[in-house]
């Protein structure tokens, strides 16, 4: 048996120390400690890569980040990914988000969660005046398909072209524009949701005008984005119940406009993929 510093050791016969006798204020504060130490080491652990950290703060966009640590080639994450080189390409240059789905897809190939591949969030002037470039983005890839494609429906059963511009036309027109209009006028207004389906089979878009529907579809978002351009702080912080349940700011519902515009450049992106295996060149 040995003591030092107050710690009693306990030896067997050959001298091997087996046990520790210590006073009850130093077994707590070692606890501590090893908690503590544990803690930290968790979150080293979790926490970005030093040259990640690096890249992200210079400006290059998390994926980018990622991809460039684990020495991945550009056209290699998108062959493991299963998606284009070029929708990469716009993803890590924040033209696009990207789905759910496809975030998940990159994180589990870059081995890190899905939030250190995200984005981080712009601020509000950013997100208003992506809002007002989409009408812009929808009219280029439109442009790249023949007229007499604009009605065609793709194999998986979803939206034609022309369906898509007057369901984002009818969405901002009968939905964004009002939701936003009632936060900002009305307390704690109940905000029914939009059948997009519906709306597509009662309005019948495929009997419609491309053109048109695009025109209208520009015209309102625009106005919708001056709207939300002139909110102070504490307007963007107002708040509805969606559905009559989840309560909603006008910066969540901004958030949720650039989500859906979002989706549907993925959807026309890879519907004009099919397009062109249908009828050909297109563009």
């Amino acid at each position: 048996m040995a003591r030092d510093s107050g710690v009693t050791v306990l030896r067997d016969a050959e001298g091997t120390a087996h046990h520790a006798v210590l006073p009850w204020d130093q077994f707590e504060a070692l606890v501590h400690a090893a908690k503590a130490n544990g803690a930290e080491a968790v979150s080293r652990e979790a926490a970005f890569p030093v040259h990640v950290r690096r890249a992200i703060e210079e400006g290059a966009h998390p994926v980018r980040a990622w991809r460039e640590y684990r020495n991945h080639s550009q056209a290699q994450l998108a062959a493991l990914v299963g998606i284009s080189r070029a929708y990469l390409a716009q993803i890590e240059g924040g033209e696009r988000t990207g789905t759910l789905e496809v975030t998940a897809r990159i994180a589990r190939t870059l081995n890190c969660s899905i939030e250190q591949v995200m984005a981080y969030v712009e601020d509000f002037a950013g997100m208003i005046a992506a809002l007002a470039a989409m009408p812009s983005k929808v009219k280029d890839i439109v442009a790249l398909v023949p007229p007499d494609a604009w009605a065609h429906k793709p194999s998986n059963g979803s939206f034609s072209v022309l369906e898509h511009i007057c369901h984002l036309r009818d969405i901002d027109d009968d939905g964004y524009r009002i939701r936003v209009e009632r936060i900002l006028t009305e307390e704690q207004p109940t905000l029914p949701d939009i059948d997009g389906d519906a709306l597509a089979r009662e309005r019948d878009y495929q009997s419609q005008d491309l053109e048109e529907a695009l025109a209208s579809f520009t015209a309102t978002r625009w106005q919708i984005a001056a709207r939300l351009a002139k909110l102070t702080p504490e307007q963007r912080c107002r708040t509805g119940l969606m559905a009559g349940t989840r309560r909603i700011t006008v910066e969540e519902l901004v958030d949720a406009m650039k989500a859906h515009d979002s989706a549907h450049l993925d959807e026309l992106s890879e519907l004009y993929e099919e397009l062109k295996l249908t009828f050909g060149k297109t563009g």
